[in-house]
């Protein structure tokens, strides 16, 4: 039969936040209670450093930024020349009006013929002015383009990738202690923050400094006495200016966590919707989001309340220097000490640039104290260690053989607390184990240490007599078939669901493994069969569907050992007895765990092992369990829910 494949935009699931969605809602055991990780006000990042990251991140874009400062240094030369223009013009005029006014001072001590006319002269003013204002819109133009093609087109895409992939390669206890909606927040709208820092501070800050030392250039070569007059002001707004600052991280830090609230606070109710309508806590949930949103609006308001008071203020200063210079300018020109349009003009329009970059400031702070909070949170997932990776030199497995021994093992989430305990187990290459125990007994916590989901803080676990902590993660991983107690689906079609571990099976390949897993015959039932395209989180699919999905996409990866975690907790008796043989089938050769409670899962595994808080207190074949009247024995005698189970306790 010939192999083809389904078209490759139909079966690849989706990238981006999906795989996030995966690692995040698979039932991969957590803590009960977490730590939640994140920088205390103790133990902050001081603005210095970050300061320095930032600088550091706009490096790797020096060419595209040393384009953007040269056109912004070209504008402000353009917006400079045409101010000195217009003060030739006022001047030109008024000697025109009044013989006895001084001469009309040129730019670069350039000269006109005395046989040029009145509007000759004032004919090229005009036009040097109209051309410099064209070369200005064009150079806009050009400065904007490039300015939105490197924030938006290079840092957010690159720095969002390495948040991302950083995520990826992430423990699962960097997920245990950290909320989805701040995780959320922190690749979305803190690494645009982060980027905006080009924007919003560095090109700002550089074309500031430049400005103001220009500006006060030539306000002193004007008259010194009235540049000084004018910037009495100037401690007063430096002052307000650093105290702002301060004032404003605090809140910009809680508003960022207090967003994060929010976001989860929606993502919880909308995932949890049915829950909600079951319950009728639909008023109790609209309560909580006006809660949480109302936080957000008060932190947001205390935050203006401080720019209301803070950026006015500084208008209002700036303002005193404009009564300054038409008190004491306008003396000096009657004087005539000064210039009326060269002179007093030329320096009003300076005083006027100047105080809006002044002002500048005070967004300039702002936005300053928004990135480094932003780039506070980013980067700590960015310094984050990899607490699970390859070593050096780490082992390819090729292929194992699947023998899998837990020696001496002790483990537990949290720094004092033990979840397992002097774990020793060994299953053979093919053989199945069985894990059985109360809830919280440590059994899905067993099975997550095989893969490196963790590692144990004592003891270690084999795989064919060699450390797992000495193999590639890789390579482990695709030995191992994985069906979670509730396992996630993608918003795709199912033939991309079931070939998501391997992307290049054809479509026989992946027809068989659904044939296995009993999937088949409800797939070719749907509408488009394996190009039917599923819901978010398989919604549209029971639970059995959606367990035997998982099963084939296991399956498919034809893996050495297979982790079954409860996977036929969701399907219904005559679906368990399809799915349990069909397993068998693939079964052979494959070292299989696999977590269970019901007799009918249990009596087909080689050998059992019982768990009870954290320790293995059983172990044998399941005949022999039910004849040592121990904790198997009783879980037993709880289980009279079908026909087989009654029949295997002799109770018909």
């Amino acid at each position: 039969m010939e192999q083809h494949r389904l078209p490759l935009e139909k079966r690849l699931p989706p990238q981006g936040d999906a795989r996030l969605s995966l690692v995040k809602a698979s039932s991969v055991p957590s803590p009960t209670t977490p730590p939640r990780s994140g920088r205390t006000d103790e133990v902050e990042v001081s603005n210095w450093r970050l300061l320095q990251r930032l600088l550091g991140l706009s490096w790797n874009y020096r060419r595209s930024v040393v384009i953007i400062l040269l056109l912004q240094a070209a504008m402000l030369v353009m917006t400079l020349s045409g101010l000195g223009l217009i003060g030739v013009g006022i001047d030109t005029i008024r000697r025109h009006a009044d013989q006895a006014a001084p001469e009309p001072q040129w730019p670069f001590g350039i000269s006109i013929p005395d046989q040029w006319s009145f509007m000759t002269v004032m004919g090229i003013v005009a036009a040097a002015i109209l051309l410099l204002g064209l070369l200005r819109a064009t150079l806009q133009n050009r400065y904007t383009t490039a300015l939105n093609s490197l924030v938006q087109g290079n840092v957010v895409v690159a720095l969002r990738h390495r948040v991302y992939d950083k995520l990826q390669r992430l423990s699962f206890r960097f997920f245990d202690g950290n909320e989805s909606g701040s995780i959320i927040n922190r690749v979305t709208s803190d690494v645009q923050n982060v980027a905006m820092f080009l924007n919003g501070v560095l090109f700002n800050l550089i074309n500031l400094l430049i400005s103001l030392v220009i500006f006060l250039t030539w306000m002193f070569s004007i008259h010194a006495g009235l540049t000084f007059a004018c910037l009495t002001t100037m401690p007063a707004l430096w002052i307000s200016a650093y105290i702002y600052a301060k004032l404003i991280r605090k809140d910009f830090r809680k508003s960022r966590k207090r967003r994060d609230d929010l976001v989860l606070r929606i993502s919880e109710s909308v995932q949890g919707i049915h829950v909600v309508k079951g319950f009728a806590r639909q008023e109790v949930e609209i309560d909580k989001f006006r809660q949480a949103n109302n936080r957000v609006t008060e932190i947001l308001k205390r935050i203006f309340l401080k720019d209301s008071i803070y950026i006015p203020g500084t208008e209002t200063i700036m303002h005193l220097n404009t009564v300054i210079l038409l008190a004491y300018g306008g003396v000096l020109v009657i004087r005539g000490e000064l210039a009326l349009g060269g002179g007093l003009w030329v320096f009003a329009g300076l005083l006027s640039e100047f105080s809006a970059q002044i002002q500048m400031i005070a967004r300039v702070g702002n936005r300053i104290q928004d990135c480094l909070t932003s780039a506070d949170r980013v980067f700590e997932i960015l310094d984050t260690p990899l607490e699970i990776e390859s070593p050096t030199g780490a082992v390819v497995l090729e292929r194992a053989r699947g023998d899998v021994r837990f020696e001496n093992v002790q483990f537990g989430y949290r720094l004092g607390e033990t979840v397992l305990q002097d774990i020793t187990l060994h299953a053979a290459p093919g053989q199945c184990v069985a894990i059985v125990g109360s809830t919280a007994a440590g059994k899905s916590t067993l099975l997550s240490l095989i893969p490196r989901f963790y590692d144990p803080q004592q003891g270690r676990v084999r795989l064919d007599g060699t450390d797992v902590r000495d193999l590639d993660v890789e390579s482990l991983r695709r030995q191992i078939g994985i069906v979670f107690q509730e396992s996630f689906l993608f918003s795709n079609t199912i033939a991309a669901n079931i070939a998501f571990g391997h992307p290049e099976a054809t479509d026989d390949q992946i027809r068989r493994a659904a044939e296995i897993a009993c999937a088949h015959d409800f797939i070719t039932a749907m509408p488009d069969g394996y190009c039917t395209v599923i819901g978010e989180r398989g919604i549209d699919l029971s639970g059995g569907q959606r367990q035997r999905l998982a099963l084939a996409r296991a399956i498919l990866l034809e893996p050495s050992i297979l982790l079954l975690d409860d996977p036929t907790a969701s399907i219904d008796p005559e679906t368990e007895h399809e799915i349990l043989e069909a397993v068998e089938n693939v079964m052979h050769g494959r070292t299989t765990f696999v977590v269970a409670h019901r007799l009918s899962t249990l009596r087909r595994a080689a050998h059992v092992v019982v768990l009870d808080r954290g320790r293995i207190v059983e172990a044998g074949s399941h005949e022999r369990l039910m004849k040592d009247q121990g904790h198997y024995r009783k879980t037993a005698d709880l289980q009279v829910a079908d026909k087989e189970s009654k029949r295997l306790l002799g109770v018909v």
